[in-house]
């Protein structure tokens, strides 16, 4: 009777050079995308457990004459449900591609290959759609951004604070309300003397959607580019499948 080390030892040799390079290739994706997986899902929760988050929330059902402001708290709700969900899909497909590129189960590999070939084409359907639909995506970043700021005025939060000051430094802007910038959303921006080398109106107002659109062909360009990359995965994982059923007789 073989040993389980023996018949792993003759599955590895079998699966050649090119099996070798594909599980190693599986193997290195799932661990990245496992790992993106998980530190989406923790942003995501990690937003939505701010303090006094839901008080910002009820906002918008307790001045129901501005249907402006409930929609844009909305828009962040939103966000960090998205963030969630597809940090769950990616950190538990990370998961289950991990299993089946290491234990070499072959309906686990055609499994794992039609779930990657489905995100690809979603990928690719969500890039072509937001650079179709730039400037509507960019009034929806511009609302994201108000809800962001109006968390941060009514929490003084200090996650909130560092999102703020990542997304000022991006955008060169500083705030909403032009040169009349409260002292608390300063400390989130650059020096007013940075700010007016690049721009005369340093308030962000206006200036998130255009800068969306501009990046748009980048953002384009990063969707097809992970979705070609979530292909050449699938095409791995099927080819890993493919060679061991042709080595199952050489296993037993």
């Amino acid at each position: 009777m073989k040993s389980f080390t023996d018949i792993k030892l003759r599955f590895i040799i079998s699966l050649g050079g090119c099996g070798l390079i594909c599980k190693y290739i599986l193997i290195v994706f799932n661990i990245v995308f496992a790992v993106a997986g998980f530190a989406s899902l923790v942003f995501g929760l990690w937003l939505h457990s701010l303090h006094n988050t839901k008080e910002v929330f009820d906002i918008g059902s307790d001045n129901d004459d501005d249907n402006k402001g409930s929609i844009e708290l909305k828009v962040f709700n939103i966000a960090v449900y998205v963030l969630v969900t597809l940090g769950s899909i990616m950190a538990a497909m990370g998961i289950f591609g991990e299993y089946a590129a290491c234990n070499g189960k072959k309906i686990a590999l055609l499994m794992f290959s039609v779930l990657v070939f489905l995100l690809a084409v979603a990928e690719i359907t969500v890039g072509a759609l937001a650079y179709s639909h730039r400037h509507e995506v960019g009034k929806k970043l511009e609302d994201l951004y108000k809800d962001v700021h109006q968390l941060y005025v009514k929490n003084e939060d200090e996650a909130v604070a560092t999102i703020l000051t990542f997304l000022h430094s991006l955008l060169q802007c500083c705030g909403l309300t032009g040169n009349q910038h409260i002292e608390l959303i300063k400390k989130t921006c650059q020096k007013l003397d940075d700010i007016l080398e690049h721009t005369h109106n340093h308030s962000c107002s206006g200036r998130v959607g255009p800068y969306f659109e501009s990046k748009a062909p980048l953002v384009l360009g990063f969707f097809i580019g992970t979705g070609v990359i979530l292909i050449v995965e699938g095409i791995c994982s099927s080819l890993l499948s493919s060679k061991i059923d042709q080595d199952a007789t050489a296993l037993e």
